[in-house]
């Protein structure tokens, strides 16, 4: 379901004068200053919600899987949506439009979001709504950042409206900013309910499971800095691995233990219109066939670029061999991840080929396929197809329970704990081991969709030791969150740039994007290296 609309902030400002009197001397009597306006409790959920509005744009998949050995651009040509491959390549200019757009976007949710933090401490409704639309806000705040600096490295530190906090200096170290972000998130934890605690008609808004998570997600993160040599040696920034550690494993224990979240029986079902905000589900942007009342689309835009060209897609975000490769034929969620060249059911209908699509080979060998594998997790059925390409009813799973065990085995690892880590490692495997084919998975079913048994499979308990089950642990993500968004940060953190498509290009830029240009112009922004 699709509960709470996301609608921008809009204050009017209207100035009423007179001829007949001095203009200094008038009150101007028509002007909503934002103090006003957000003393009304429904305007300052309306604030709250324009900055979900803001990261529901995101796209995820080019940064997490495109810039990784998980998925290539794809598309009808090589030119097609060309800045994505150039990102890839780490070949791109300051011009570029996809890293523009999410540099762009991401600052318009810090923006609204300091708008929202900045307004609301005077405003006198209930306490409880007030502080936690403030903790909602620092949570997507903190959420656009911790997106930036691993994009980006320093960026400038916006926490008034509209301006950069330090022009003398406007990009922040990267200490600073994830000093920032964590500071955030502590107050998100300490303010926002947990997930039972929202009412029906809230459902999807940032709850203090989903903080905790995006923290142990950022404290993973900052490891690299140690782990990854590119990074320690272009970066001032010093990192604790151990106390990060334990912190990211006190996190997801708590996560854990709240006993707010479980693991769905049937990992085929996460992705389908049943698993939306499921049991599972730690937070997830919300998205409707419809545009709200200020003629903003809420649906998905993201989705239908990765359907077959020839049935109703632009086959973009194209699963690799390596990825592939990386499933056993015999668990099922290989089959609810990936579908097409070697299973080519998607709800109950064959899937045709006649299009030629573009990709590169391991060698940069450019080449055409006369098919292809695709992204099963945001298939469509063709009767939940919206008319509008761009504004689909589809929610983007952001983090699931299943990342907070995998995280938690991560830091019981590092931390000695591997029996332990294996224990959480071994939960995700065998709910994998009990799921099923995905729905419609049996060519002729119509609307009468099944999820049918998934006959053979196996996906054992893994009874590693040492670096090897540092290994599974990996891998055991790169399975279990394919296509999600976050192999490539992965490969960040953990340092394993050789598996990276170009790890030289990626070495020679520090491993950051290119600041945009506009901005590097009006605020006099240092540009990263070789842009």
């Amino acid at each position: 379901m699709k509960l709470y609309k996301l609608i921008p902030v809009i204050i009017a400002v209207v100035s009423l004068g007179s001829c007949e009197r001095d203009l200094t001397e008038l009150e101007n009597l028509g002007t909503q200053t934002a103090s006003d306006y957000f003393n009304d409790p429904q305007n300052a959920l309306a604030g709250v919600n324009s900055v979900y509005a803001a990261v529901q744009d995101d796209e995820y998949f080019v940064y997490g899987d495109i810039l990784s050995d998980d998925a290539v651009k794809g598309g009808s040509s090589f030119f097609d949506w060309v800045d994505r491959e150039y990102l890839r390549q780490f070949t791109a200019n300051s011009g570029n439009g996809v890293s523009g757009g999410t540099w762009s976007l991401l600052y318009t949710a810090i923006v609204r979001a300091n708008e929202v933090i900045n307004s609301l401490p005077e405003a006198d409704f209930d306490e409880e709504l007030k502080q936690r639309i403030i903790g909602e806000a620092k949570f997507l705040r903190a959420y656009s950042y911790a997106k930036l600096v691993p994009l980006f490295g320093a960026v400038p530190l916006v926490t008034t409206d509209f301006t950069v906090d330090n022009l003398a200096s406007p990009r922040s170290s990267v200490s600073e900013v994830y000093q920032f972000i964590k500071q955030d998130l502590d107050a998100a934890i300490a303010v926002l309910p947990e997930k039972s605690e929202y009412p029906l008609a809230d459902l999807g808004r940032a709850t203090k499971g989903a903080a905790r998570m995006l923290k142990a997600r950022v404290l993973m993160q900052e490891t690299g800095y140690s782990y990854n040599s590119v990074l320690a040696s272009s970066t001032d920034h010093s990192v604790d691995v151990t106390a990060n550690w334990n912190e990211v494993y006190k996190l997801t224990n708590e996560i854990i233990n709240s006993g707010e979240y479980e693991l769905a029986s049937n990992f085929a079902t996460i992705f389908e219109e049943e698993g939306e905000n499921n049991i599972e589900s730690v937070f997830e942007i919300q998205h409707k066939q419809t545009n709200n009342e200020w003629g903003e689309s809420v649906g998905n835009t993201t989705i239908v670029q990765m359907g077959n060209r020839d049935d109703w897609g632009w086959c973009f975000n194209l699963p690799t061999d390596a990825l592939y490769n990386s499933f056993s034929s015999t668990d099922p969620r290989l089959l609810s991840t990936i579908y097409g060249q070697e299973f080519d059911i998607l709800f109950g209908v064959k899937q045709i080929w006649d299009k030629q699509l573009w990709t590169l080979t391991d060698d940069s060998t450019k080449e055409f396929l006369s098919q292809c594998r695709l992204n099963r997790k945001y298939a469509l059925a063709k009767e939940d197809r919206h008319g509008n390409h761009n504004n689909q009813d589809v929610n983007k799973r952001v983090m699931r329970y299943a990342e907070v065990l995998l995280a938690h085995a991560e830091a019981a690892y590092y931390l000695g704990m591997e029996g332990e880590a294996r224990e959480y490692v071994n939960k995700v495997r065998r709910r994998a081991q009990n799921s099923t084919m995905p729905l419609g998975s049996a060519e002729g079913q119509t609307s009468n969709y099944s999820y049918d048994p998934f006959s053979g499979a196996s996906v054992p308990d893994i009874l590693t030791t040492g670096e090897d089950l540092l290994r599974d642990i990996w891998k055991e993500r790169r399975i279990e969150l394919a296509l999600e968004g976050i192999r490539y940060f992965d490969l960040v953190r953990t340092g394993r740039l050789e598996l990276l498509p170009y790890p030289d290009n990626y070495a020679s830029h520090d491993g950051l994007l290119p600041i945009p240009i506009g901005d590097v112009n009006t605020f006099q922004l240092p540009q990263n290296k070789g842009y």
